[in-house]
């Protein structure tokens, strides 16, 4: 059985949430205020001289202001899954931002409000995919060209002020689109194994939150402690290289068994760790196909794999969310496919072992 020292280091996160969803949820929040904090801004230009004017103005404004209540409370409630920001929510925004400066009686007001677009799409780039980042880009951009236009018509005098105001709104709005790049090579830096291009342990508590967030009650995932049988033999046999080229393979075959939009992670030197939903009582077959997928005995280094295997149901992690104990529920269930690994390796590796309980 494995001691202490075997079993993977107690996270400091214990009894909460790993840093990384911790700022995710901070990050759902500050929407959750922002939403209704546009919408104050909006309130406040109402009630200027420089706001809408005519009834069907006022009352579009005011649609978009008494939305911004329950859209903000939805974000709120929704920050135990804050992965992705829905497209509705990017439409909403960039459409409801719209309605209030094209209502704008001052076209110059109109043109420094767009600016705010640019708090949009910062959030966009941390939640969205690419394709609604460029729908957003577009969108503004459309948004900012119709305001300028607006303005030279109805203020002729000076044009050129007016493209110069456009001009600058126009790359405060699209200077995100510089940064994303940045920040997707951020996370993936610091949520990707280097060597084999898996998650990390980082990266892997990440995923595991949210693939457990997706699922409903009467569902479960299977966590995989997989460990390669005999690995120091191989390094001490055929050099570090060859070890590497070893690691590599196995980490293509383990995300190729588990399908479509795996959480596979290297989290020891030849240690993965694989998350995978599973139907009742299918733990086992599963991971005793990814085992056997590692193995060829046509390779030039053969190797095989010791699997332990432990199930987590989503309504105890659920549950464990709720009262705030998700990070040390999940790390207790690691521990147990840490314990089922370590039984098929002292019956002679090669083995799968689902984790039956003290």
């Amino acid at each position: 059985m494995p001691t202490d020292h075997d079993r993977p280091p107690q996270s400091s996160g214990t009894g909460s949430e790993s840093g990384s969803v911790r700022l995710e949820r901070r990050v759902a929040r500050g929407i959750a205020v922002l939403v209704p904090s546009f919408g104050l801004i909006g309130v406040i230009v109402m009630l200027s001289s420089d706001g809408p004017v005519g009834p069907a103005a006022v009352a579009a404004c005011t649609a978009v202001l008494l939305s911004t209540i329950p859209v903000g409370a939805w974000w709120w409630l929704r920050s135990v899954d804050a992965s992705h920001m829905p497209g509705w929510f990017v439409v909403y925004a960039d459409v409801g931002v719209s309605v209030m400066l094209l209502t704008f009686d001052d076209r110059d007001l109109a043109l420094y409000g767009a600016a705010l677009f640019s708090v949009i799409g910062t959030y966009i780039a941390y939640f969205s995919r690419r394709n609604v980042l460029k729908f957003h880009t577009a969108f503004v951009n459309t948004v900012i060209l119709l305001l300028a236009v607006l303005a030279v018509v109805e203020q002729p005098d000076d044009p050129a002020s007016i493209v110069a105001r456009a001009l600058v709104t126009v790359l405060v709005v699209n200077s995100v689109l510089a940064f994303r790049a940045v920040i997707q090579r951020q996370l993936d830096l610091a949520n990707t194994d280097s060597l084999t291009g898996l998650l990390n342990r980082r990266g892997l508590e990440l995923r595991l939150d949210r693939m457990m967030a997706r699922l409903t009650d009467e569902q479960s995932v299977a966590l995989m402690v997989v460990d390669l049988d005999q690995f120091k033999r191989v390094n001490d046999t055929y050099g570090h290289a060859m070890g590497d080229r070893v690691l590599r393979r196995t980490a293509r075959r383990l995300t190729t068994a588990t399908g479509r939009r795996p959480c596979v992670a290297r989290t020891g030197g030849e240690e993965f760790t694989i998350a995978v939903p599973v139907c009742e009582h299918s733990a086992d077959h599963l991971a005793d196909g990814i085992r056997e997928s590692v193995h060829d005995s046509g390779d030039d280094v053969p190797v095989t794999v010791s699997v332990g295997v432990a199930v987590l149901d989503a309504a105890r992690w659920r549950a464990a969310v709720s009262s705030y104990g998700a990070a040390e529920l999940v790390h207790n269930v690691l521990l147990d496919a840490d314990t089922a690994m370590y039984e098929s390796k002292h019956a002679g590796g090669n083995r799968t072992t689902v984790y039956a309980g003290d």
